[in-house]
């Protein structure tokens, strides 16, 4: 079986669209009950993905995520489909230095795509200066704490304010974030070995934002992941994205 898991940079789409590697199946309570992994693998062949990730929400340290990517994976094994399969999880770092999975969950893990700005949940820290810039400042200092533990794969929608509902604008965080910040956190997640995933349906909400990020990720150098977040089966494909994505990011 071909191996298209990417460690090293690629900016191009043609091969990006082959992964996703931010894909929830009914196990996340928020995913459509059609989202098992039979169903998801079949999808992605057709489309010809060759790795995929499965990457249900670790909200709480009672969710069995091992035992249920133990159930995801007997269920792929038993399909018996050639791609690349991942048993993830999408994880908690709520708070400076605060980790909702512990090591040996952690390490049970293919992959570790962490969301550091889920800030709708009620346990989710919040910066005493609950400002833009108080916003930035508090994510730059969660992500450097993150980087510091060898946690982590990948970054989850990296950037975006949408989760921060004390804003009327979503944006105003994205807008603070200045491009030497920009350049120098992703140059620490680089000297970390961390990913930064290009979150399809964050790219095409936040355009500007999003051609600010291409190009000085870019320029850094750093190993994007393509993610689609999937919830839904027809959220898996990425093929559908390739001319658009070319459009909006030139490689």
């Amino acid at each position: 079986m071909e191996q298209v898991y990417i460690n090293e940079p690629c900016y191009d789409w043609n091969e990006l669209v082959r992964q996703n590697l931010h894909i929830h199946t009914a196990f996340s309570p928020c995913a459509h009950p059609e989202m098992i992994a039979r169903d998801i693998v079949n999808t992605a062949v057709k489309d010809n993905i060759r790795a995929i990730a499965f990457t249900d929400h670790y909200n709480s340290s009672d969710f069995p995520i091992e035992e249920t990517n133990r159930e995801l994976k007997k269920q792929v094994e038993a399909y018996g489909a050639d791609i690349q399969v991942l048993y993830a999880a999408e994880l908690s770092a709520y708070g400076v230095g605060k980790f909702l999975d512990d090591l040996t969950v952690n390490q049970a893990l293919d992959y570790r795509l962490y969301a550091y700005n889920h800030y709708h949940l009620d346990f989710w820290e919040h910066p005493e200066d609950k400002s833009p810039r108080g916003y930035v400042q508090h994510a730059l200092q969660l992500l450097e704490s993150l980087f510091a533990t060898n946690r982590a794969d990948c970054i989850a929608h990296p950037f975006i304010g949408r989760f921060i509902r004390c804003f009327a604008d979503r944006t105003l965080v994205m807008k603070e974030i200045t491009d030497n910040e920009l350049g120098d956190i992703l140059e620490k997640g680089k000297r970390s070995r961390v990913a930064w995933e290009l979150n399809v349906p964050a790219l095409f909400a936040y355009p500007e934002f999003s051609k600010r990020y291409w190009r000085i990720g870019r320029e850094v150098g750093v190993v994007f992941h393509l993610g689609t977040d999937a919830h839904s089966m027809s959220s898996v494909s990425t093929s559908r994205h390739l001319e658009p994505l070319k459009q909006l990011l030139p490689s």
